[in-house]
């Protein structure tokens, strides 16, 4: 009788859940001869670690047919007509600044009702998002909000003007959280505008001190970026900056109301470049601006 020995060695490899278990036997019988092959099994386990980055959204230029042209009446979407104004939730009081999602919700800065509130796409009726009629400067309150913009998470971010500070209210709240507040270290004026990069800063057109500031939005930290240099006209200079805009490559721009012009920064620079309007020029030709106060810019820049 002979008997032949073979070891066989059988790998099990396991990432993250998935195991696969190889096992064979094999018995062979002759008439007068049997072999019998045993297998020794060797177990080698694996474990592969994976690493998740998550990638900011960036809140990007509308994309616009260069050919696209505009219907010359204008479609309601939240409010009245004829100017009528009201504090019921299907009613607006002086709306000053507004943000549209990628769900197509419109948020609404009601400035005289001091509250913000959200239109879903075809409805009519408003849900408050926060503040509530009543000015005031509780962490529930608002007082002439101004800016507004929601960050990729659904994070509120309110330009609580009268109060002069930043306030950030979370989905489903409705108490808020101070990011940036006027101080004597840190001064913030009258907020006409919150625009947020792809890194969820927040930019603040401040027309007091005629500059624009970036926030971290978790310890509140302040780097200026553009202005800052006094009220003029001089190419690093605004006069009473209003609306602005950053787009993903993080160029500034910014309706410099004072001026009657729109001015680009590109990242880092220390001066603008006029990209619309006459320096200190008003007026109704398709080359003059007249107190321009918003600004959106699409991908043909």
């Amino acid at each position: 009788m002979t008997t032949d020995t073979t070891t066989t060695t059988t790998t099990t490899t396991t990432i993250t859940t998935t195991t696969t278990t190889s096992t064979t036997t094999t018995t062979t019988t002759t008439t007068m001869t049997t072999t019998t092959t045993s297998i020794t099994t060797t177990t080698t386990t694996s474990t592969a670690s994976t690493t998740t980055t998550t990638t900011p959204i960036c809140i990007n230029p509308l994309t616009i047919p260069a050919c696209a042209t505009w219907n010359q009446t204008g479609i309601t979407v939240a409010g009245h007509q004829g100017g009528a104004t009201g504090s019921n939730l299907a009613s607006l009081n002086y709306p000053i600044d507004i943000f549209i999602d990628a769900n197509d919700t419109l948020f609404i800065a009601d400035g005289n009702n001091n509250r913000i509130v959200k239109y879903y796409f075809n409805e009519t009726t408003g849900v408050l998002v926060a503040g509530n009629i009543v000015a005031g400067s509780s962490a529930v309150l608002l007082d002439q909000p101004k800016g507004i913009a929601v960050d990729d998470m659904g994070n509120v971010f309110v330009g609580d003007t009268a109060n002069y500070r930043i306030q950030k209210f979370s989905p489903n709240s409705t108490a808020a959280t101070t990011i940036a507040v006027n101080s004597m270290t840190s001064r913030l004026g009258l907020t006409r505008d919150l625009h947020i990069d792809c890194f969820n800063n927040i930019y603040v057109t401040d027309s007091d001190y005629n500059r624009v500031a970036k926030y971290n939005p978790t310890n509140g930290n302040r780097v200026i970026v553009a202005g800052n240099n006094g009220a003029g006209g001089a190419a690093n200079q605004f006069s009473a900056p209003y609306g602005s805009f950053i787009d993903a490559n993080q160029t500034l721009y910014v309706a410099d109301y004072g001026n009657e012009r729109v001015q680009m920064w590109a990242s880092g620079a220390t001066s603008g470049v006029t990209v619309a309007g006459i320096t200190g020029t008003a007026g109704a030709s398709m080359k003059r601006l007249n107190g321009p106060i918003a600004l959106m810019v699409d991908t043909n820049g």
